[in-house]
């Protein structure tokens, strides 16, 4: 069955303020091949590392320290590049368009539903190029 673009050698950019889910995070993408960029604990840590290291895709906590991630979105967004929501938040409490209609998974999350979910938004990145 195919399972979609390889996550090998792919820039994923992880924003989460929760040190111990962090590091998850990072070495289940690691180990899925990705090259990970961050995490990120803060928003103004996470601008920096898309301002200067160019992510493909990235997965975000929707808090960062009582922070909305909402800036970071918009900027992933301003660039095409695709984005995951990670929360605890229902829909209803994402009330921002750039989150409210993002890919989202609900804490916690599985590692198969982890690399799912970002090879899907990579495959709608590629679809909506015109490379």
């Amino acid at each position: 069955m195919d399972q979609g673009p390889d996550l090998k050698g792919r820039r994923v950019l992880v924003v989460e303020d929760e040190f111990l889910l962090a590091m998850e995070l990072e070495g289940l993408l690691s180990r899925s091949g990705c090259d990970v960029l961050g995490p990120a604990a803060t928003v103004g840590q996470a601008l920096a590392v898309v301002r200067d290291q160019e992510p493909e895709v990235a997965v975000l906590d929707v808090n960062l320290k009582g922070e909305r991630v909402t800036p970071v979105a918009a900027a992933l967004y301003d660039r095409g590049v695709p984005f995951v929501v990670i929360t605890g938040y229902s829909g209803a409490q994402l009330s921002e368009p750039e989150l409210r209609q993002a890919p989202r998974l609900d804490k916690p999350i599985s590692d198969r539903e982890l690399c799912r979910a970002v090879t899907r938004a990579l495959q709608a990145r590629s679809f909506g190029s015109d490379d």
